[in-house]
Order: structure tokens, then sequence, then C-alpha cells
């Protein structure tokens, strides 16, 4: 039973009773806020000049209260399924194994070819670092992130989604929702693919007037995700990053590098992906009948035996590499091999080349609590982008990470 002290006029014990109450009150009040949630939205094909050139207010809102990388280096070779790989785990194709869009694994003797599952990857991808390190992730439309990786899953996944516009719209939706959620079952590590400006930079090039009506529907989306994450609150914060996985150069030239392969009695697998290819031979001798073959490739073209590859592309040591890698010149691509006597149309746009490429450079945009405002990179690389998030989380780096953390 609750007893006034004796002596204690009613008016004091009332008055010290409010104070404490007060003290109570002040002191939830001043709790420290919920950790930030990280979210990584890539927008694909994203040229490093694209938001300046089409003058973007989303992206220009983004640079000025957050940290902006005026130009992201990708991985070699730039193409889509390599660089979400290196995103997601801060290696290079040589550790993470991602070789191409196309390419194949000796060890299984499987051909790889857009595949979304996460038994791909070698090295561990960021979802699989926060799930370990007791914390809930969510992968949305993410490639190479359906299935498990070697036991672990997102606590939250919407598998991968092609397509423009819509299928972008119902992922930022799915994903704010995520993040509206009770904290107990809100996801602290968030993945997002978007279509960005792909499509219609392969389709048109990049100064085809397609390219920027895409450009100013992501803005608009990453608009609609900025506001919706503001809504949220500050009892609520999240940290967000928006990325290109590379950008997209001008095709002026289409080399049929299929039609030079000698194939009578011949293993060979030319695999293709853009601008680069990998191919794949039976022994020394059939690798010495390739090489004088391809003598024939026009001008500018480079062809490594893959041991060979310069160490800046960080590929000579890629275990699904091919044993030879050929590379074309600037504004030039490889007609994809087939066996249908109609060819495809020819592209206007592509990518796959070398990162010191300025036309595959990328975006990078970082906005939220603890990110310094009007700050300016003049370049980062992608394996710096998992480190970063990791960094945000309060978890340790991927394990044999490339890059590190642009964050102190």
């Amino acid at each position: 039973m609750n007893r006034k002290p004796r002596n204690v006029p009613a008016a004091r014990w009332a008055a010290l009773a409010a104070l404490l109450a007060l003290l109570c009150l002040l002191g939830a009040s001043s709790a420290p806020p919920a950790p930030p949630s990280a979210v990584l939205l890539t927008v694909d094909g994203v040229r490093w000049d694209y938001p300046e050139r089409f003058g973007l207010p989303a992206f220009a809102e983004m640079a000025r209260k957050g940290l902006r990388v005026r130009r992201l280096l990708p991985p070699f070779p730039s193409l889509t399924w390599v660089c979400h790989a290196t995103l997601a785990t801060g290696t290079y194709p040589d550790k993470h194994g991602i070789a191409a869009n196309a390419f194949l694994d000796r060890e299984s003797d499987t051909r790889f070819a857009k595949e979304p599952e996460a038994k791909w990857l070698l090295e561990p991808p960021l979802w699989v670092l926060a799930e370990r390190a007791g914390l809930k992730s969510a992968v949305i439309s993410w490639p190479l992130s359906d299935g498990d990786w070697r036991g672990v899953s997102p606590s939250y996944r919407r598998g991968f989604q092609k397509g423009r516009g819509g299928s972008d719209e119902e992922s930022v939706r799915y994903l704010l929702d995520l993040l509206r959620m009770p904290p107990a079952e809100r996801p602290r590590l968030l993945l997002c693919w978007t279509s960005g400006a792909d499509d219609e930079g392969h389709e048109e090039g990049p100064d085809g007037p397609g390219v920027r009506k895409a450009m100013a529907r992501c803005d608009r989306l990453v608009a609609r995700l900025r506001k919706g994450i503001a809504a949220l609150g500050p009892k609520n914060p999240v940290v967000l990053l928006v990325a290109s996985d590379h950008g997209m150069s001008a095709v002026e030239k289409t080399i049929d590098l299929a039609s030079l392969v000698p194939k009578k009695g011949f293993f060979p697998y030319i695999a293709a992906s853009g601008p680069m290819a990998n191919l794949y031979v039976k022994d020394e001798r059939q690798k010495a009948q390739v090489l004088a073959a391809l003598k024939d490739l026009p001008g500018g073209c480079r062809v490594y035996p893959r041991e060979a590859c310069p160490a800046e592309l960080h590929y000579a040591a890629c275990p699904r590499a091919g044993d030879l890698v050929v590379l074309a010149p600037p504004h030039a691509t490889f007609r994809a091999f087939s066996r249908s006597p109609v060819p495809p149309p020819p592209l206007k746009g592509n990518h796959g080349y070398p990162p010191d490429d300025p036309d595959v450079q990328g975006v990078l945009y970082l906005e939220g609590p603890g990110i310094p405002s009007g700050r300016v990179l003049p370049e980062a690389s992608a394996v710096d982008v998992a480190p970063t998030l990791c960094r945000l989380l309060g978890i340790a780096p991927p394990p044999r990470a490339d890059g590190v953390s642009l964050l102190p």
C-alpha cells in the first residue's frame, strides 16, 4: 500500500509527483532512435551524366541533401548480372564468379545465361551477411537473389521482374510497405532493382528520345520513394542509396565473331555478352586454332588468353572466364551467336566495356541520417557499395571485399 511520507504537505507531495512524471516523460522521449534501415535502389543503365543532362529534380535534391559520387566505376565486364553481383558482394568477378551475362561453369559443365539463382554466387551477398548478423533483409527484383545461398535466404523476397514502368512501381510500393512494418518485423537491409533506362538505351542508343522519357520516369520513381521514406518520420530512419549498375555507349559497328571460329569437330562455347566474349576450347591445340582464326578480327579488337588479361580488369583469375577473352573496341559490339537464319535487329546502344570507358560509368547518391550534405566525390568503385552498406548497418564488411566504405 502506497502512503505519503509523514510531515510532507499535500501540495508539496503533488508537486514532487508531477516532477517525477515529467522526468519519466523526458527520459522516454530522449530514448535513442531506432537504428536506420539501409535501402539500395539500382536504376539499370543510367549513365553518370544523365541526371544533370536531363535536369532531373529528385536526383538533384538527393545531391543537395546528401553525398553524390560523380562517376561510379563498374566492374569488368560492365554487364547487369556482373555489376549486381559486385554491388551485392563488394568483390570483382575473379572472386564472385559471375563472369558475364553468359558463361560456362567448367566444374559442373553448366551454362549460365542470366540465371536468377543466388547459388551461382561464389561470395556471400549482403542479405546473407545481414541475416547471419541477426538483421532482417529484403531483396526485391534483384538479379541473382532467387533461392538460398548455402542455406541462408532473405527474410523477404520478391523475385526478379523484368519489365518497364509498372513492375518498378510495384517494387517500390512493396519496399515502402516493408519499411512501414513494426520494428520487430521491419527489414534493416533492402535491395531493389529497377529498369532505369537500360532497354531504351539498347534500342535507341544513349541519345535517343526514349532515354529522356525513361529517365523522367526514373526520377519520378526516386521522388516517390524519397517521399515515402520522409513520411516514415524520425522514429523510422532510413539511409537511401541510389546507384546504377553501368552506363550506356552508342554502338556504331556489329562484329560477327562466331563466323570466324572454326567449328568442325570443335567443342567451343562462344559466350558473347555485348562487346566482350568468353570462348571455351577443348585443349591447347584448339586454342591455337582459334587464336589463328581471330587474327581476322577487325582492328581494335583485343584477344587475351584468360591468364593474360590485364590486371586492372580483375579477370585473369575468374574461375568461369573463357580460355580466351575477346574485347571489341569502343562503340562496337559482337553479334550474339544464333542458329537462326534471321539475325536479331542490331542494338544502337550497349555496355560491357572496361570501366575506364566513361560511357559505362554510372551514378551513386546517398541520403539520410549520418550522410554529409552537399558532399561530392569525383569517383568511387562499385566494390565500395557493399562495405558502405555494412558500415551503415553496423556489421562486418564482406569477408573478401575488394572495396572500402565511403563513410568514416
